[in-house]
Formats: C-alpha cells, sequence, structure tokens
C-alpha cells in the first residue's frame, strides 16, 4: 500500500522550448503524480537527488510545444526512495519495496507523454530502469551512477577492451569520463594502459580514478597533432571520445590500430540549433558507413548513447559495491538553485555530476 502522497509537490518545468536559464521556471504547486494512474510496471519514486545532464540541456531549446506533453519537467537520472508501486512490480521485483533507496534513470516516454521528470518531489520511473543503491553509497553518490556508469559500461562492451590493453578517454573529467577510467582500468588490468585528456587541474583525480597516462589538452592543441607525435608507435587499442571531436577521429589512423575501434558518446560541440543537431548526426553517419575507398577514414566508428536496462544498472551497482566504481560528484545545489546548477553544468568546467537536492 503507498504511503499518502501530497496533491501537489515542488518543480522546475517549463512550457516551451528554450535554454534552462531562458524557460524554467520553479513551483511549489505542480500536480504530483497520481498513484492511481501508474502504469502496471512503473514505480513513483520520492526524489532525492536529480543528477543533471548536457544532454538534456542541449534538447530543450529544440522540443517543439507539440512533441511532448507541457508543462513539462526536465531531467532523467536521479536517486530516491520507492514510494508507491504499479501493479506488476511486486511480483516482478520484489527488491522494490515501499520505501527502498533506489536510483535510475526514468524514460523520455515519461517525460514526453505525461510531462514528468525529475527535477521535480516525484517522479514515475520504469522497473526495469532503477535498482537499489549500492550498500557503500549515500542518495547523493548514488544519484550520478546510473545514466554515466551504464553509458561507460555499454561503451566498453562494444569496444572489444580486454586485459593488456591501450585505451584513449578523451574527456576524462566529466561524468561519464571519470566513471570510463574506472571501468577500462578494472578491465585493462595493471599490464594495460588508460590514457586520458583533461585539463592539468584535474590530474590528481584522475590519477586516483585509475588512468595512467594523462594529457593537458589545453597544452596540446590540436590534440591528433600531439597523439601523432607521441602515440604511433604504440597505437591504442580503443579510443572513447566523450566530447565529440571530429578531427580526433578523422586523423585516428596515425594513433589507433587498424582493427582497433573508436566509439563516440559525446555531442559538447553541438550547438542548440536543429542545422547543428543535423550536422552532428550526419557526421556520425559519415564516420561509421562511409568507405575508406570513397574518403572514408579507415577505422571502426561508433556512436553509442547509453541505455538503461536492469543488467547494466545491475552491473553498476555490482561494481560500486566492490569499490572498482565510485561517484564523483563536482557539486551539489539546492533545488532554488537549479539554475546555477545549469550554469555550472554550460561551463563545461564542471569534474563529475553535477546535483540538485531535492529532498528537505
Amino acid at each position: 500500500m503507498a504511503r499518502e502522497i501530497p496533491t501537489t509537490m515542488r518543480a522546475w518545468y517549463h512550457e516551451s522550448p528554450g535554454t534552462p536559464a531562458e524557460v524554467l521556471k520553479f513551483t511549489t504547486t505542480f500536480t504530483t503524480p497520481r498513484c492511481s494512474e501508474l502504469a502496471s510496471e512503473d514505480v513513483l519514486v520520492k526524489i532525492a537527488y536529480c543528477a543533471i545532464t548536457p544532454g538534456i540541456s542541449m534538447m530543450m531549446p529544440l522540443e517543439p510545444a507539440w512533441l511532448h506533453k507541457m508543462p513539462a519537467i526536465p531531467e532523467l537520472e536521479f536517486s530516491g526512495t520507492v514510494v508507491s508501486l504499479g501493479s506488476s512490480v511486486a511480483l516482478a521485483r520484489p527488491d522494490l519495496a515501499l520505501n527502498a533507496p533506489v536510483f535510475g534513470v526514468t524514460s523520455m516516454k515519461i517525460r514526453g507523454k505525461q510531462g514528468f521528470g525529475t527535477l521535480a518531489e516525484y517522479c514515475p520511473c520504469p522497473m526495469q530502469r532503477l535498482i537499489g543503491i549500492p550498500i557503500n553509497m549515500s542518495l547523493a553518490e548514488a544519484a550520478g551512477l546510473g545514466g554515466n556508469g551504464i553509458t561507460a559500461l555499454q561503451a566498453l562492451d562494444l569496444s572489444n577492451l580486454g586485459k593488456g590493453d591501450k585505451v584513449l578517454i578523451n574527456g576524462g573529467s566529466g561524468g561519464t569520463g571519470s566513471m570510463m577510467i574506472q571501468c577500462a582500468k578494472a578491465i585493462v588490468g595493471e599490464e594495460g594502459c588508460v590514457v586520458s585528456t583533461s585539463s592539468d587541474v584535474s590530474f590528481k583525480m584522475l590519477k586516483e580514478l585509475g588512468a595512467d597516462k594523462l594529457i593537458d589538452y589545453r597544452r596540446h592543441d590540436p590534440l591528433h597533432t600531439y597523439l601523432l607525435q607521441e602515440h604511433s608507435e604504440s597505437p591504442f587499442d580503443v579510443i572513447v571520445d566523450t566530447v565529440g571531436v571530429q578531427s580526433l577521429y578523422s586523423h585516428c589512423p596515425g594513433y589507433l590500430r587498424e582493427n582497433g575501434r573508436f566509439i563516440n558518446i559525446g555531442g559538447m560541440q553541438v550547438k542548440s540549433t536543429i542545422a547543428s543537431l543535423l550536422a552532428f548526426f550526419w557526421s556520425q553517419l559519415y564516420n561509421a558507413h562511409w568507405p575508406a575507398f570513397l574518403g572514408g577514414t579507415p577505422r571502426w566508428f561508433r556512436m553509442l548513447s547509453g541505455t538503461p536496462d536492469l543488467n547494466s544498472l545491475s552491473r553498476v551497482k555490482d561494481l560500486a559495491e566492490h569499490r572498482l566504481l565510485k561517484s564523483v560528484i563536482d557539486s551539489t545545489w539546492e533545488m532554488q538553485d537549479a539554475l546555477k546548477a545549469y550554469e555550472k553544468l554550460a561551463s563545461k568546467r564542471s569534474k563529475g555530476k553535477v546535483l540538485i537536492r531535492i529532498e528537505d
């Protein structure tokens, strides 16, 4: 049986396309999701922490009001506690008892059709997209695990990275990059080598996470020129780009093995315009499919967007509980300061996840 839940809640929402600074509004009277209207496989969560993401900020100006329900609450990633269960959840997921602390990533479908996101006190989430928090983590630490941890694991699965390999993580200090370094080091072991780019102010943190060698991207610009000079004789087995630098792929035959794999998970250089977004997706299709004999880069390429599922969440949780993966938190903001949190995220200088504390 669900606990008593208020009919209204605190939330940040928008009613039109635009950047967070332009369109987000705060209210204490947003209608709370109704337990009676929960889908059979959904869980209602009382949000403790919302982890904000660059992808949502980039897409908000491009979302026409007719595409999804308005007003809409942004964001998908969270930690919190279970307060109500859909009719099928108790049997399928006995671990999701009332008051259980959980983390996860709600769905774009819920945000699109119902208007609910995680920058609010309550949000529904499909039961396959959340799991109990690691026993050794707080709700704040767990909030940053879901999206970034899943993306890191799925990218490295796709890369075929193995023990003793050499891997480059471009953009190691961000939320996904910091997870990627830890997961990669767990795979390659002491015999392998994890190389990461960042500014020098993050070097100490990334060393502690498992990076073996570090490159200051500001000092070595353009990066591909430096890599050609320093890594052509001992090329990488895998390159994972969390930033999305086209020139890094275009020149990679000089520093990525012939049978190596290049995976892009970043779009930080994409502007919030339809033209920029279309140009980005065209470049990703070109990279993946244009043949070398017609001028394409002769190296395997894929673009990846992590897909939350229970298996991936379980793997992330297991790594965290075995202290092979920890959440790196850049900053935590109170709910009323959400716009300042978005400013920090937009600066592209955050080290780890930017969180907003929702719980009172």
